[in-house]
C-alpha cells in the first residue's frame, strides 16, 4: 500500500487496474461482441454496459480507489475530493455566500418541522430524538454555493437583461414589507423572457429562467462541488438551464440534519434571496436534482417542503437515490460485482474523525432468534438509532404523495436498485406501500399521513447492468442515455409548469386583478417565501388581465399542462446530439417506435423506442407511475408486473427501513471485525482522547460552551466536542480546503466533461463572446424583419394584435 493520499498514490493505486481491465476486456472482446449482436438481432437488450471498455474500466478503478481509501482515515478522503479541479472555459462558476437571513429562516422550519416526529410528535418532542434543536446549527464556515452555467447561455441571457438582475423591488415595495409582499417573488419580465437565442437540449427556446437546484452525492460524508461539477454543468447544458449547487456540511462531522439544513437554506436563498444578490426566482421555474446520497436529501427535502407548506418546486430528476441507510432490501446483500458500492459498507482506518465512540444504539434481532445491541455506529450520516427516522431513510415516510412530478433512474447492476424502486412505487402509491408495523411504533406520527396526500407523477427507469450514479462515468453509452433521460424530462417539467401557471393565470377572464391567498404555518416573518406567487409568465397574446391565486404549495403540473407540454412544438431537427460514434449505438436509434401512445389523444407523447431529447412525458391523466427498463443501446421497455418485482413483495413490508440480523449487516460486521484487527492500537489511541474529551464537554459544555441544557450532540458531531484543538483538527477536512489542485481528479472530470467541449460555442472565452455577439446579432435583425412584417400586416387588416399585459399592471396588481 502506498504511503500517503494524494495524486501520486491514488495513481499508483489504480494504475493496475487499469491495466489489467484493458487485457482482459481485449481478450473476451469477440466473444462478448458476438453474444451482444446475436441478443440484438433476437430483440433483446444486447450487451451489459461492461462490454464496452470504457465502462469496465471506470467502474473497476472507482472500486479499486474505495478500497485504497478505506485504508486511510475519512477525514483523508474527505480532503482529497475537495481538491481544487480547474473549470474549463466555456463554463462559468460564480460562488456565492448564503446570507444568515436565510439560514435563519431554514432553522426556524426545519425546527419546527422536526418536532413533529416520534412518540412526542404531537407535543413538539421530535427534537429530542435528533439531540437538542441548537447543535445542528453549528458550522465551521460560511455556507457557499456556486452558480453553473455554459458560458455562452449565460452571455445570451444577460445580454437580453441591459443591467445586472438583483431582488431591487419596486417604488416603495420594500419599505414596511411584510410576509405578504408577493412582489419580490414575481420575476421581472426583462429577465425571464425573450432570452430566446438561449436553447435547451430539445432544440427549443427558453423563453424563461431555468434553475436546476443540484444536491450532489458522495454517501453524505465525501465528495465536493469541484468532483460534481462536471456533471452538473451537462444536466444545466442540456436542460438551457443554469444550476446552483450548495456546499453542504459533510457527516460525521455534521451529521443529519445538517445537510437538509443547508439544502433548505439554498432553496429559500433561490426563491428569496437579499436585496443585491440575483433576481428571485419562481419555485415553478425550479427543478430539484441530485445523485445518491443527494438525491435522497431531495426527497426529505420535498417532504419537508411538502409539510411546511413552502412553495414547490417544478419537479426533480434523481439518479441512483439513496432512501434506505438501514439497508434492508434485498439486492444491498446481494452480489456486487456490477456495482461499486462496497457492500459490507464503509469502512476507515480509525482517525480522529472516525469512528465516534460506542452509543445512541439499536437492539436487532438476530436470525438464530436472539437479540444484540449495536452500539458501532454504521453509517457515518447518523447514529445508530436514527437510522429509521423518515427524514434519513424516507422509505419510513407515511406517505410520499403530494410531491413535485419525479424522474427516478437507477442502474439494475447497483446494490440499491431495489429501494430506488420501491421508493418510485411508494411515492406513485402512497397507501399500497405504507410503513410497517414497526415503523409506526417508532414514528406514529406518520400513521396520519399515509391517506392524506394525492399520488405523486413518477417515471421511473432502471438502466439494465448498470452501477450506482453512472453518469460518475459520463463518457460512457449509459451514461449518456441517463443524461437524456434527465434531461428530457427537465425540459418537459420547466415547460409543463410554465403553462400551468399561465393558463392559471388567464382561466378567469371576467376577473381584473390578481387575488391572493395568505401562506399558512409561517415560522419567521419577513423571511419566509409566499405558498401563492403570482408570475407574469410569457403573457404577451394575453387578451384580459389576468386573474388568479395560484397556490404553489401544491404541484403546479396537472393533466392539462402535462399534455400541452408534450404537444409543444419542437425543433426535433436541431437536437442535439451526444449519440455514440459505436456503429451499434447508432443503428438502434430510431428502432421499434409502433406509435403506441401513453398520452392523451392528440398528443406526439413518447412512444416504446429509444430514449432522446423530446420535451415529453407520460406523466398525466391516470398514470402515476411509468416503470421502465433501458438498455445498454438506449432501448426501452416496460417493467414486469408489479407483482414480480422483487423489491415489491409484500413479504417485505414489515422489514423495509428497519436493520433486520439476516440483512447486509452481517457483511459489516465481519468487515468491521477486520478492520478493528488490523488497527487495533490505532482504535484504541483515538477512543482513548475521544472519550476523556466527551466528559470533558458533558461536564463543560459542548464545543460552542453553551450547548448543555437539553442538547446532546451526537458522539460523532463536531459539536460534541469539548477541546477546540481537537475539534479543528477533526474540522478541517470539511472547514478548511486546502485549496490544492488534484491531477487524477481533474483527469476524471476532463474525461467526464468531453461532451460539452463540443458545445462549448468557441475555442476560449474570447471567440466565445464574438459568437455569441454575431448569433444575438443575426437573431435581432431575424426579429425586426418578422416585427417589420407582422406590422405590414396589422396595417392591411389581416391580424389583430393582441393586448399586451404589460409588467407594471402585473405588478401592481400583484401588490393589491
Amino acid at each position: 500500500m502506498a504511503n500517503g493520499f494524494g495524486t501520486p498514490s491514488v495513481a499508483v493505486a489504480t494504475t493496475p487496474t487499469v491495466i489489467s481491465t484493458f487485457f482482459s476486456h481485449i481478450f473476451a472482446r469477440k466473444k462478448r461482441k458476438t453474444a451482444s449482436k446475436d441478443s440484438l438481432k433476437n430483440g433483446g437488450p444486447g450487451g451489459g454496459p461492461e462490454n464496452q471498455l470504457s465502462y469496465e474500466e471506470g467502474l473497476k478503478v472507482i472500486k479499486r480507489f474505495l478500497e485504497f481509501a478505506s485504508h486511510h482515515g475519512v477525514e483523508e478522503v474527505q480532503s482529497f475530493t475537495a481538491m481544487w479541479i480547474p473549470t474549463p472555459h466555456w463554463v462559468r462558476r460564480e460562488m456565492v455566500t448564503i446570507p444568515d437571513t436565510n439560514i435563519r429562516a431554514a432553522e426556524d422550519l426545519l425546527a419546527k418541522h422536526l418536532s413533529t416526529y416520534g412518540p412526542e410528535g404531537e407535543q413538539g418532542g421530535g427534537l429530542k430524538l435528533i439531540g437538542g434543536e441548537r447543535w445542528w446549527r453549528v458550522r465551521g464556515r460560511s455556507l457557499e454555493g456556486e452558480w453553473i452555467e455554459m458560458q455562452k447561455d449565460y452571455l445570451k441571457r444577460t445580454a437580453t437583461m441591459g443591467q445586472k438582475p438583483t431582488a431591487t423591488a419596486p417604488d416603495g415595495a420594500r419599505s414596511g414589507s411584510t410576509e405578504n409582499d408577493h412582489w419580490k417573488y414575481l420575476p421581472k419580465r426583462s429577465f425571464t423572457a425573450n432570452s430566446g437565442s438561449v436553447k435547451d437540449n430539445s432544440g427549443a427556446d427558453v423563453l424563461d429562467d431555468r434553475v436546476i437546484l443540484y444536491i450532489h452525492g458522495g454517501a453524505f460524508f465525501f465528495s465536493s462541488l469541484e468532483t460534481h461539477r462536471y456533471q452538473v454543468q451537462r444536466h444545466a447544458r442540456k436542460a438551457g438551464a443554469r444550476a446552483f449547487s450548495p456546499a453542504y456540511r459533510l457527516a460525521p462531522q455534521y451529521p443529519f440534519p445538517c445537510a437538509l439544513l443547508d439544502a433548505l437554506s439554498s432553496y429559500l436563498y433561490l426563491i428569496d434571496p437579499p436585496p443585491g444578490a440575483h433576481t428571485p426566482i419562481l419555485p415553478t421555474n425550479i427543478i430539484f436534482s441530485g445523485d445518491s446520497a443527494g438525491a435522497g436529501m431531495v426527497i426529505s427535502l420535498l417532504v419537508l417542503i411538502r409539510e411546511m407548506e413552502l412553495p414547490m418546486p417544478a419537479g426533480a430528476s434523481l439518479v441512483s437515490p439513496w432512501v434506505d441507510l438501514t439497508h434492508s432490501m434485498p439486492s444491498i446483500g446481494g452480489w456486487d460485482g456490477g456495482d461499486f458500492i462496497p457492500s459490507s459498507g464503509f469502512h476507515y482506518k480509525p482517525s480522529c474523525a472516525w469512528p465516534p465512540l460506542t452509543g445512541d444504539g439499536i437492539t436487532v434481532s438476530m436470525p438464530d432468534g436472539t437479540e444484540q445491541h449495536f452500539d458501532e455506529q454504521i453509517q457515518m450520516y447518523c447514529p445508530n438509532n436514527l437510522l429509521t427516522h423518515p427524514l434519513v431513510s424516507p422509505v419510513n415516510m407515511g406517505s410520499l404523495g403530494g410531491l413535485c412530478p419525479l424522474l427516478i433512474v437507477g442502474g439494475g447492476g447497483e446494490l440499491l436498485r431495489d429501494e430506488i424502486t420501491f421508493i418510485a412505487h411508494k411515492a406513485a402509491s402512497p397507501t399500497t406501500y405504507p410503513p410497517g408495523s414497526h415503523t409506526l411504533s417508532q414514528y406514529p406520527d406518520q400513521a396520519k399521513l399515509v391517506n392524506k396526500y394525492k399520488p405523486t407523477k413518477v417515471h421511473l427507469q432502471i438502466y439494465e447492468g448498470c452501477c450506482h450514479v453512472v453518469p460518475t462515468l459520463s463518457w460512457t453509452r449509459s451514461a449518456k442515455y441517463m443524461y437524456r433521460a434527465c434531461a428530457n424530462f427537465n425540459i418537459w417539467a420547466f415547460t409543463a409548469a410554465q403553462k400551468a401557471v399561465e393558463r392559471k393565470l388567464h382561466h378567469e377572464k371576467s376577473h381584473h386583478s390578481l387575488r391572493h391567498a395568505s401562506r399558512k404555518n409561517s415560522s419567521t416573518e419577513g423571511t419566509t417565501p409566499s405558498s401563492s406567487v403570482p408570475q407574469s409568465g410569457n403573457v404577451s397574446g394575453a387578451t384580459s388581465t389576468a386573474a388568479s391565486s395560484i397556490d404553489l404549495t401544491q404541484p403546479v403540473i396537472g393533466s392539462t399542462a402535462a399534455s400541452a407540454a408534450n404537444r409543444e412544438d419542437l425543433d426535433i431537427g436541431d437536437l442535439e446530439s451526444e449519440a455514440s460514434s459505436d456503429t451499434a449505438d447508432s443503428e438502434y436509434t430510431m428502432d421499434t417506435q409502433d406509435g403506441n401512445d401513453e398520452g392523451a389523444a392528440g398528443d406526439k407523447g413518447p412512444v416504446k423506442g429509444i430514449v432522446t431529447v423530446s420535451g415529453t412525458e407520460p406523466l398525466f391523466g391516470n398514470t402515476n407511475i411509468v416503470s421502465e427498463r433501458v438498455s445498454t443501446h438506449g432501448k426501452i421497455r416496460s417493467f414486469e408486473p408489479v407483482e414480480s418485482i422483487p423489491a415489491l413483495d409484500p413479504s417485505l413490508r414489515e422489514v423495509i427501513g428497519q436493520v433486520h440480523g439476516s440483512g447486509a449487516i452481517q457483511k459489516w460486521l465481519n468487515k468491521r471485525k477486520d478492520f478493528d484487527e488490523k488497527y487495533q492500537s490505532t482504535f484504541n489511541k483515538w477512543r482513548e482522547i475521544k472519550l476523556k474529551d466527551r466528559q470533558s464537554a458533558q461536564s463543560n459544555g459542548y464545543l460552542t460552551r453553551d450547548l448543555k441544557d437539553n442538547e446532546n450532540p451526537p458522539l460523532c458531531s463536531l459539536a460534541g466536542i469539548y477541546d477546540t484543538d481537537l475539534a479543528r483538527q477533526i474540522g478541517k477536512s470539511v472547514d478548511e480546503p486546502s485549496g490544492k489542485q488534484s491531477g487524477v481528479v481533474g483527469m476524471w472530470m476532463k474525461m467526464g466533461a468531453k461532451a460539452d467541449k463540443e458545445h462549448a460555442g468557441g475555442d476560449n472565452l474570447g471567440q466565445i463572446k464574438d459568437n455569441v455577439a454575431n448569433e444575438i446579432k443575426e437573431e435581432r435583425i431575424r426579429r425586426e424583419s418578422v416585427s417589420a412584417g407582422t406590422a405590414e400586416n396589422n396595417r392591411s387588416g389581416m391580424v389583430d394584435e393582441p393586448e399586451v399585459i404589460h409588467e407594471d399592471r402585473v405588478l401592481e396588481a400583484a401588490q393589491c
